[in-house]
């Protein structure tokens, strides 16, 4: 098979009766040559369908303008995320290079965590954002970032002993609008069913939770954490069955949200007459599930610009010190799912 054809700044120079170096000067955006020459030179390169040459910037440069992302489109809100990152990246000239798991792989998971690192590193990206998974699973390995002065940016979730910024939905915020929601409509009796400990985004909402349901007054709070592999609709059915006083089901994603419309269904809850459901990302199928879910958004795209726009002034050394971070605001979407608490 032929070689790709590679047309460069010589074939230009050729054309036009110019130096090699005077063309390179007009395409760069430089100063020195007359109007009549840009014009000659610029005519040429778009009649020969020129591109520059990104790699040999890269290595003039220092920098690939590139950005490693090991964010999966994992379900909706993380599509966006994704959207959100891409869309900045190439706004500002970046190339986003995506990366995440797969169920395919032979190595082990420490192989294959080490093996996605080394991909990125061998092309010189200026950065890296990765989601909860990959930094919890990966944190053996992200000093190799670190030690090559490699920013590293985190969605929703801490990295302990790593010096990345993190970007995470305000879950202060979360908290009080869903307690401030279900209080109003005089319920006492909640299940929160969360992921399982030591994932950060799980940990920091099931925390801000907690505190905010202390301000209820009479209140009952049952925490059901989930880990990966539990069948959802059994251990929600379980909990509710032990604990017949819960009206309302905290939810800290929709996709717990619809297990516990499962589990309300086998044990004959009404939704929301018997008991309540909110949940928290307002992914795609909340708003046609029966009854439509009252839920958080997120807006995952703009987690998504956020992140990037972090990792740009990192890399590009406009943000400096320490790891910050950052929180975006959220909104309460009303449906039909919650309601007045039974007597």
């Amino acid at each position: 098979m032929p070689k790709p054809k590679r047309l460069n700044q010589v074939a230009i120079a050729n054309a036009t009766g110019v130096s090699r170096a005077t063309v390179s000067l007009v395409l760069r955006g430089g100063h020195g040559s007359s109007e009549e020459t840009k014009a000659k030179v610029h005519a040429a390169a778009e009649k020969m369908g020129y591109r520059p040459n990104a790699l040999v910037h890269s290595i003039r440069s220092g920098k690939s303008r590139t950005v490693g992302v090991l964010v999966p489109p994992h379900d909706e809100y993380w599509k966006s995320v994704c959207f959100g990152i891409h869309d900045r990246l190439v706004e500002a000239e970046h190339l986003p290079l995506f990366l995440w798991d797969s169920e395919h792989h032979t190595q082990t998971a420490e192989q294959y965590a080490l093996s996605q690192i080394h991909r990125l590193l061998d092309r010189w990206v200026d950065g890296v954002i990765l989601w909860p998974e990959f930094s919890k699973h990966y944190a053996g390995h992200l000093h190799e970032f670190k030690r090559r002065n490699i920013p590293v940016v985190v969605i929703d979730h801490f990295v302990p002993g790593l010096e990345a910024d993190v970007i995470e939905s305000n879950e202060a915020m979360i908290a009080d609008i869903i307690v401030d929601h279900l209080s109003a409509l005089k319920h006492r009796s909640f299940l929160v069913v969360s992921g399982p400990e030591g994932l950060g985004w799980a940990d920091e909402r099931c925390t801000a939770l907690s505190k905010k349901l202390t301000t209820v007054q009479e209140s009952k709070v049952v925490e059901l954490r989930l880990p990966f592999g539990t069948d959802l609709g059994d251990a929600i059915t379980d909990s509710l069955r032990q604990n017949p006083s819960i009206t309302a089901i905290i939810a800290t994603t929709d996709n717990f949200a619809k297990k516990s419309y499962v589990a309300a269904h086998r044990l004959g809850l009404d939704v929301p007459g018997k008991i309540s459901v909110i949940g928290v990302g307002n992914l795609a199928f909340s708003d046609v599930m029966s009854p439509p879910l009252t839920t958080i958004n997120q807006n995952g795209y703009a987690v998504g610009r956020k992140a990037a726009q972090v990792e740009l002034e990192r890399s590009s050394g406009i943000l400096t010190g320490p790891a910050h971070f950052f929180t975006l605001p959220v909104e309460l979407i009303e449906r039909s799912s919650t309601g007045v608490a039974p007597r």
